[in-house]
């Protein structure tokens, strides 16, 4: 099954979608075109000086005033579960900031703040819950100035969580809820799903980096392995949802094999790559893709978990910071 991308549908340039994700781990960008193909996507590990490498893209594969999509990387922004203020949604988005003072140690008037809700039946239906995710505005203005320098039109701006979780919509149906595991170089994070809603995100302290050199990474693999598993436990005692039926896990590349392997002894569950040749067309190799998936992810356009807030305009965006 393949994706279906929601801005094609009402897409009136030949121009297509960039999605960009910055971070410490480096740079990524993805291109899909105005007939869904993902037919440009790189990781750059060390760009050096992303803003030129990314104006030089824009320049060489003619994006110029194309619509872009912009991931955040996680150590970019805090993402808090939190209990959803009892307020009309027109005063949702102040409450939610207002509920936030306490977990940041500056004022909220300096802070950038989303958020997406659960679904109604997430804890058992007692009570209404959603996770908030705050970074500085000036820090958020840095990384958008650097988009729309380029010569990117800026039309939404993604926490990583979500950016995956855009691609999960095409995923084989299946009875149960699904794990999405995903690593960074230094640390990642594990959303569970069920009927295409995210109900638990969770960081996770291991990242890609944990996995290199010599041995055979017993220990980072029993490590991963035991916060996966609170995550299920979690999942199926406090919010009282089913068992997980599947995990799929990313980067799918050399570096995550062993892993695989392993998750798929110990795990009672159906573990397999997230493969994004099996999800979008593109004639690129499976692994240049993998390296830039959340990049790719962004470029389909704002997943659905968003409801009504989920195509940011580029006054919305401009706004945020």
């Amino acid at each position: 099954m393949k994706i279906t991308i929601p801005w094609l549908k009402n897409n009136n340039t030949v121009s297509g979608r960039v999605g960009v994700a910055m971070g410490p781990d480096g740079l990524s960008v993805a291109h899909i075109n105005a007939a869904g193909v993902v037919d440009f996507c790189q990781n750059y590990p060390q760009p050096g000086d992303s803003a030129d490498l990314l104006s030089s893209l824009v320049t060489e594969q003619g994006w110029h005033a194309c619509p872009c999509s912009l991931v955040l990387h996680p150590l970019y922004y805090q993402l808090t579960l939190a209990e959803s203020p009892a307020v009309e949604a027109a005063e949702m988005a102040e409450a939610v900031r207002w509920r936030l003072k306490d977990f940041v140690d500056y004022p909220l008037a300096d802070a950038a703040v989303d958020f997406f809700t659960l679904p109604d039946d997430a804890y058992r239906g007692r009570k209404a819950m959603l996770y908030a995710a705050v970074m500085r505005k000036n820090s958020l203005q840095g990384l958008a100035e650097t988009i729309e320098q380029a010569g990117l039109v800026l039309q939404a701006i993604e926490i990583s969580e979500l950016a995956l979780h855009n691609l999960c919509y095409a995923l084989p149906e299946v009875r149960g809820g699904v794990a999405i595991l995903h690593l960074l170089e230094d640390e990642g994070f594990i959303n569970l799903v069920e009927d295409g809603n995210i109900y638990l995100s969770r960081k996770l302290d291991i990242g890609l980096a944990s996995f290199d050199g010599e041995g055979d990474h017993l220990q980072q693999f029993e490590a991963l392995l035991l916060e996966i598993q609170r995550s299920l436990d979690f999942y199926e005692s406090q919010l009282g949802k089913g068992i997980i039926s599947n995990l799929y896990y990313s980067p799918a590349t050399e570096r995550t094999v062993a892993m695989g392997e392993f998750l798929a002894m110990q795990l009672g569950l159906n573990v397999a790559p997230l493969n994004v040749k099996g999800l979008l067309q593109s004639e690129l190799p499976a692994e240049t893709l993998a390296t830039a998936i959340t990049a790719i992810g962004a470029a389909t356009g704002p997943g659905k978990q968003k409801d009504a807030n989920a195509e940011q305009t580029a006054e919305a965006v401009n706004a945020a910071y």
